[in-house]
Parts: structure tokens; sequence; C-alpha cells
């Protein structure tokens, strides 16, 4: 009896369900959304013995064109960060990177690894070895679990601070997995610097991962740390090795002390021939700085990852939209400087070596838009015609002021240079100094300059004795532009911002 009741029961239950071509109403389901931005993956690492944690920031359209492969961008974070600094409150490059994709940047797959406090580097005594690690693991993780192009010329890194340091020295490193590098800021010291950091400093920071804890001195210059530094690896010798790899150098020109040692690593990448690009830009150790950054450097790797070989782009071009007239001897007279009867003002000396009156006057024009009702007055001085002294003898007693500013171009720096007690401000653009440099606090410094420019030892010099010598000062270096003509206008432009009291 129970048995027949059973197969009732059972009959009744597969009437009312959904089955052969019978559809079974079921409530709507939503369709999982697709996440560019994942963070908090892990990869279990053997070499580390742990779970390393990651972010990852995928290409719009990665879940639908299922075919498509990506380039990589390893992205490393500064010491006492993590993982989720780049897109966290800290740095959130995500809207940055989809503004950029908006003005046609191509997509790109992002990786945040975490890297703690390492410097991205193996501990000199074996016992950590992450570099190791991200090659042997990490990368080859990448390239298995999402559509990369796993070859260098799709595979690039960056960092800011210690991951800038990261960034230099796994391309450095692996320079057959990596074809490009951006140093942001990146965190490291010339020799006599890490001598002169306090024991603590020292210790905490950089001995217990290249060794010489305790150490003072050259104690502390190890041969793991000089097989890290980048000052002690490129040199002309290592040029074959290091060669391959598009390198891109970016630091503020208000760090404390980080530019000391990026401008002494460019005139040494200069000096042995390795070509890079190179900027200086106004501010300090900070996400606006290099934020900014990523509006050239993400445009100039997504070209070379398509094939380009050369990189032109400026984000700067002259403005030569107001007219202005001048004097019949070239001279530009503000209306300010008129309206008070040429008896008061600002003298800027603009000191060259045989340019045409065209450039002069395309110079006058950009230096003088928007300021032309203040009291001033531009003195074009060419050192072919007359020396320094005799233009202002010449100048003085026409167009008398009260204050005097130089302007020195090219190889009209050593002359200004010279003349520098007459000045309360002068600036220096693509400007030879042969001349030991010593300054003072009691005038304004500019320091223009091109990263291919002939006269960046002048450059570096001139930085470094302003920033030790604490004097008020500006420095920019921007990225060089075949024509000659519009490249100095260009550097006039990034002066123009910072005319010191004109």
């Amino acid at each position: 009896m129970k048995s027949r009741l059973g197969l009732f029961f059972l009959a009744v239950l597969l009437s009312t369900c959904a089955c052969g071509n019978k559809e079974h109403d079921l409530p709507p389901v939503d369709p999982v959304p697709f996440t560019r931005y994942n963070s908090g993956l892990s990869i279990s690492s053997t070499l580390l013995n742990r779970e390393v944690k990651y972010d990852i920031l995928l290409p719009e359209g990665y879940d639908t064109d299922t075919d498509k492969r990506y380039p990589v961008m390893y992205c490393f974070h500064g010491y006492g960060d993590n993982n989720t600094s780049w897109n966290g409150k800290y740095m959130a490059c995500e809207p940055k990177i989809k503004n950029l994709e908006k003005q046609g940047l191509e997509p790109i797959i992002y990786v945040f690894p975490n890297g703690w406090n390492t410097y991205w580097v193996d501990r000199f005594n074996g016992k950590y070895p992450y570099m190791s690690m991200l090659v042997q693991e990490f990368i080859p993780f990448i390239d298995k679990t999402y559509r990369t192009i796993a070859d260098r010329e799709h595979r690039g890194t960056i960092g800011y601070s210690m991951g800038g340091f990261g960034a230099m020295v796994i391309a450095m490193k692996h320079p057959e997995l990596f074809s490009m590098s951006a140093p942001l800021s990146m965190s490291f010291r010339t020799d006599e610097q890490y001598m002169a950091e306090s024991q603590s400093g020292w210790d905490n920071q950089w001995g217990g991962v290249f060794g010489g804890v305790g150490q003072s001195g050259e104690g502390r210059l190890t041969d793991y740390y000089k097989e890290h530094c980048p000052l002690h690896q490129f040199t002309a010798e290592n040029k074959d090795k290091y060669s391959s790899v598009h390198w891109f150098l970016t630091c503020g020109d208000n760090e404390e002390q980080l530019l000391i040692a990026n401008d002494d690593l460019h005139v040494m990448m200069r000096d042995n021939g390795y070509e890079h690009e190179y900027r200086v830009g106004d501010g300090g150790h900070s996400t606006s700085y290099w934020k900014a950054a990523l509006d050239e450097i993400l445009p100039y790797f997504s070209a070379l990852m398509a094939g380009e070989t050369s990189w032109q782009k400026t984000y700067k071009t002259p403005d030569l939209s107001n007219s202005i007239t001048l004097n019949e001897d070239g001279v530009f007279t503000s209306t300010g400087y008129i309206s008070v009867g040429k008896a008061e003002g600002t003298a800027l000396y603009v000191v060259h070596h045989g340019l045409d009156a065209g450039t002069i006057k395309d110079i006058f024009s950009i230096l003088q838009r928007g300021i032309s009702t203040k009291k001033f007055v531009l003195l074009p001085c060419d050192l072919e015609k007359k020396n320094l002294n005799e233009w202002i003898s010449f100048y003085k007693d026409i167009y008398p002021s009260t204050a005097m500013q130089a302007l020195a171009i090219g190889k009209a720096g050593t002359a200004v240079f010279k003349a520098k007690s007459l000045f309360s401000a002068l600036y220096f653009e693509n400007a030879e100094i042969n001349e030991n440099i010593t300054v003072d606090t009691e005038r304004f410094w500019y320091i223009g300059q091109t990263d291919e420019g002939s006269n960046y030892t002048s450059a570096n010099a001139l930085y470094k004795a302003c920033k030790l010598g604490k004097a008020t000062f500006e420095y920019r270096c921007r990225n060089r532009i075949d024509d000659s003509r519009t490249d100095l206008l260009i550097g006039i432009e990034y002066m123009k911002s910072v005319l010191h009291n004109l």
C-alpha cells in the first residue's frame, strides 16, 4: 500500500515539474556586471611562502571581445603602501586612465602587486627573494590567467617613489622581460647621500635590503647595493645590456633630496649615450605630480607598444596670439612702463648669440602676454654685436629702471652668470655656463632645458648649487622638439609662468 501511494505522489510531482520540452517559469536573474577594477586578488608564492595580493584594472570590453589580447603595465607602489594604493584614495588612477582612453589611449591591462617595503628586489641575504618571485611566479601567473600579449615589447613597468626604484631596477635586471620603464620620483640616493643618512634611516629603509646594517660611511656601499644602484650600473660598459629598454624618468623640482640623485642619473645616462626621456616639473613627492606625469608617459608607452619609434609630442605650444609692436630699436616697452614716463620698472635683458629679429619678437610676445600693464621693458642683447656690459651701458640711460633681470639663451649663459650680481632674477634657457657655479639667496634662479639639450651638465650644476645653497629657484626639463625655433619658444612658455616680479 505504501509503495502505491509513493508512486502516486511521484507521478503528481513529475506532472508539475519542468520536464521534456516544457518550460519552467523562473524569476528573472540579473547578469553579473563586468568589473574593470578588481581588488584583493592573490597568488600563492612558493618562493616567499605566503600569499601575494594584487589588484588589476582590465580594459573596457575585456569581457566581450574574448579573442583580444592586451599589453601589460606593472605598477609598483611606494614605501609603506600596498597593492590598493595605485587606485585607492591615494592615487585614484582609474579615472585618469579612463579619461586618457577617451582621448585615444590604447587599452592596457594594469597590474598592481603588493611589494611591502622590499624595494622590489631580492633581499641581500637571500631570505626574501621578492624580485625572483615577480619574475618566476607572478608574471607567468598573470600571463596564464589573463589575456596578455606575453612578450617584452608589450610589457612595461611604472612606479612612484620606492616603486620608481622597482620600476627601474626590475627592467634593468630583466630587460628580456620589459621593454619600457617609467620611474616617477625614484627613491634612491647618491653614494654621498647614503653615507650621510642617519643610522636609523639607513638601517631601517636600505641596510636591511642591500646589506650594511650598522655600518657607516663607505661600509654602507656594499657590492649588493652597487649591483642594484642605477648610478653604479648605467656605465658605458653596460650600455649594450640596458639600452634595449625605453627609459622615462621624471621628478619634481621641490623634492627634498631625490632630484639630486635623479638628475645625476640623467647626466650619467647622457654622458654614456643612453637614450631616454627625462622630465623635471613643478612639484614635490606627491600624487598630484605622479598623476600628471601619466598624461605623457602612458601615451608614450602605448605608442611604443604600437610599434612607433620616436616621441616628439609636447604638452605646451607657443602662444603667439597677441601681436606686439616693438620700438625702432627692437625694444618692447609695456604700457605700464610708458605710463610712468620710463622712470621706473624692471628691465629684462634678453641675452643671446645671433637670434634673428623674428624669433626675438616672438619671445617678447610670449613674455609680455597678459602682463603688459605692469612696468617693464624687454631689451634684446645680441652678444655677437656687443658684450653684455656694453649693452647694459647702452640701455641704462635710454630705458632706465629700478630693477634689472636677465634671460640667458644658449651660449649667453656664461656672460649672464658672470654678471649675476647686477640682476635680481636670472633665467637660463638651455644655457651654457663655463664658470665655477656658486649661487646666493639674494636673487631668483630659473633653470630651463630639454632632455637632449647640449648644456645638461650646466643645468645639473646650477640646480644642485641652488638646492644645496637654499636659493629660490624653479627647474624645468621638457621633451626636445626637432624644430629648434619652436623648441626655444616652448621653453619660453615654460618660463613665462614663473616670471619673478616682472
